[in-house]
C-alpha cells in the first residue's frame, strides 16, 4: 500500500488531516456545468476559526497500522499554515517505502488559498508538487524525478472557485454542519479537481486515544471533475465512499476518518493532540 494512495483523501489529512482554495478571477466557461449550481456558497461558515495545534496520526490499511502523519497548524493575522510530515511504517513500509511532506499557507479570514508544497520520496524517484494562487488563478507544477521526456511547467487550472486541500478543509469545517446540511466545493489537491461532497449525519460518540469524544459524523462523497470534456464528473478511480469524524465542538478537530478505496478499507485516527499558543 502506497500513502499516495491516501493523498486524496487519506493521507492529506497531512493537508489538514485538515487540514487537511480559492475564489479567484477566472473567467467561467460558456456553458457552466450543472453541478456548479450546487456549489456552497463562498463565504466562510460561522464556525471559528482552528486553533493552532500539533497532532499525530496514525494511519491505517484494513486494521493494520502502515502510516503515521504529524502535522502542526499555525497562524499569523492574515495566514493560517500546515506543516506535514509522514512516512510508511512496518511491513507497509518494507513493501512500499514513502517519506513524504506538505507545506500550505491559507488566508484569514477568507480561507483561500495561497500555496501548497507537497515532496513524496520514493524508492529510486520522487514527485513535487506546487500549488500557487496568481491574480489569474491557481497554477499547478508537477515534477518528476527523475524527469520524464517533456520537462515540467507550470499549468493554469481553468476552474472557479478552486481550493487546494488544506484551504479546501478549512472551508468544510467552517461551516455549521448542523443534521442533514450538505456542503459542496471544489478542490484541487495537485492531480486534478474534485467536487467533494460532505452531508453531516448528526452527532456521536466516538473512542479516540481511548477516549470517548463526541464527534460530528460526516458523509464523504468525491467525484473528478473533467477538465477537457466540458467539466464532466467522473467517478474518483481509487475512492469508492467514506466516513469522516470531527470534533463536535468549534475546534473542529478531525478524530477520524474511514475510505473504501480500491485497495480495500483504510483508516487515519487521531492519536495525540497539543493546542499552541500560536
Amino acid at each position: 500500500m502506497s500513502l499516495a494512495h491516501l493523498r486524496f483523501p487519506g493521507l492529506s489529512w497531512l493537508g489538514s488531516a485538515f487540514g487537511i482554495a480559492t475564489l479567484l478571477a477566472l473567467t467561467p466557461s460558456a456553458s457552466a456545468a450543472p453541478w456548479q449550481e450546487t456549489l456552497t456558497p463562498e463565504a466562510p461558515g460561522p464556525t471559528p476559526t482552528v486553533r493552532p495545534f500539533e497532532a499525530e496520526y496514525r494511519i491505517g490499511w484494513t486494521d493494520i497500522e502502515a502510516a503515521r502523519a504529524r502535522i502542526k497548524i499555525s497562524r499569523d493575522p492574515d495566514n493560517l499554515r500546515l506543516k506535514g510530515a509522514g512516512e510508511t511504517t512496518g511491513l507497509a513500509r518494507v513493501l512500499y517505502q514513502l517519506d513524504a511532506t506538505m507545506d500550505s499557507t491559507s488566508t484569514l479570514p477568507g480561507l483561500q488559498t495561497i500555496s501548497t508544497t507537497q515532496d513524496e520520496q520514493y524508492v529510486g524517484r520522487s514527485i513535487l508538487t506546487q500549488i500557487v494562487a496568481r491574480p489569474d488563478g491557481i497554477w499547478r507544477l508537477r515534477e518528476n524525478f527523475p524527469p520524464g521526456e517533456n520537462p515540467a511547467r507550470w499549468k493554469r487550472i481553468k476552474l472557479s472557485p478552486l481550493r487546494d486541500l488544506f484551504s479546501g478543509m478549512l472551508f468544510i469545517r467552517s461551516q455549521k454542519l448542523a443534521p442533514g446540511e450538505t456542503v459542496s466545493t471544489v478542490i484541487f489537491p495537485g492531480d486534478a479537481p474534485f467536487l467533494v461532497t460532505i452531508k453531516s449525519l448528526g452527532s456521536e460518540t466516538l473512542t479516540v486515544a481511548g477516549s470517548p469524544r463526541e464527534a460530528l459524523k460526516l458523509d464523504l462523497e468525491i467525484q473528478r471533475i473533467n477538465l477537457k470534456k466540458d467539466l464532466r464528473l467522473e467517478p474518483h478511480g481509487k475512492f469508492r465512499n467514506g466516513t469522516i469524524w470531527l470534533s463536535d465542538d468549534n475546534d473542529r478537530i478531525p478524530l477520524r476518518a474511514e475510505m473504501q478505496i480500491f485497495i480495500g478499507y483504510v483508516f487515519a485516527e487521531l492519536e495525540s493532540i497539543r493546542f499552541t499558543p500560536h
